[in-house]
């Protein structure tokens, strides 16, 4: 993995990255302990868990596995306990864990949204409020959550993860301007389009996830992309930065339009190919 940061970055702190068996949550982990960090491993399959561990430990680094499920209490209750056991301390929570199915709007049943919007925003607040009551609340910490693009452009096929997730966005806003006198950051990570196994899970085969690509960057984006900006905000490069969102998204957001840009692409590559012919 490509080092990006100082390995004494994080040394001395704790870190919990929610949905770390696999794409940018795997990431994030990776790269935070490649920084120093010592690192707590949380999502419901602990196979995936266990290998993310593997992979930090074969590094030299420490991690430690607690399965859960962030719509549930007790087990959130239970890592708490397991994580104060284990380590005495947790600086950084990272709420990653989510998700979400694409259906359009009128199709969606009540009951399938409810469960994304307590997967999402109900989860998130679950395990924000038990790490700031157990750990940040006496030492400070910092929080950073994993969102999407939604509060700049629309996302079809996804209405009930956009209103999750601009209710984790305003909470996080909330609880930065509340929590910030006991030493709390909050800040979020919206990613654009991520190529991660996720992309699987969508009715798009592979060799079409290129053609997904409304990046300025002309790419898609990687996990270490978000993990990056994650790792930013988390340590202390980001000490004075809160209550903030930040887009990770190559430029995804910036046009006004998908067939605008389209258009303007087709244009661009056509005059292009035009200078090309009288050059040759």
């Amino acid at each position: 993995m490509e080092r990006r940061f100082a390995p004494d970055l994080m040394a001395g702190q704790v870190a919990l990255v929610t949905g770390s068996g696999s794409g940018m949550g795997r990431a994030t982990a990776l790269e935070m302990a490649a920084c120093g960090a010592s690192l707590s491993l949380f999502g419901r399959r602990r196979e995936p868990l266990e290998e993310t561990a593997a992979m930090i430990r074969d590094g030299g680094g420490t991690a430690f596995v607690v399965s859960g499920d962030i719509r549930d209490e007790q087990s959130i209750d239970a890592a708490m306990d397991a994580i104060g056991a284990e380590y005495g301390r947790l600086d950084v929570l990272v709420n990653n864990a989510g998700g979400q199915y694409i259906s359009a709007a009128r199709d969606i049943t009540n009951k399938g949204f409810e469960a994304v919007i307590r997967n999402n925003l109900i989860g998130s607040w679950q395990m924000t409020r038990a790490v700031a009551h157990r750990f940040m609340f006496e030492r400070g910490g910092s929080i950073v959550f994993v969102t999407a693009v939604s509060a700049r452009t629309a996302l079809t096929g996804f209405a009930h993860t956009v209103a999750a997730r601009a209710g984790v966005t305003g909470m996080m806003r909330t609880l930065a301007a509340e929590w910030g006198a006991y030493g709390i950051r909050l800040n979020a990570v919206a990613p654009g389009t991520i190529r991660t196994e996720a992309l699987g899970r969508y009715p798009i085969p592979p060799e079409k996830w290129s053609e997904m690509n409304r990046s300025v960057l002309n790419r898609l984006g990687r996990p270490e992309d978000v993990a990056g900006t994650i790792i930013f905000l988390a340590s202390k490069l980001g000490d004075f930065i809160t209550g903030e969102d930040w887009y990770v998204d190559g430029g995804e957001t910036l046009h006004l339009g998908h067939d605008a840009r389209d258009m303007i692409n087709a244009e661009m590559f056509a005059a292009r190919e035009r200078a090309q012919d009288r050059r040759g």
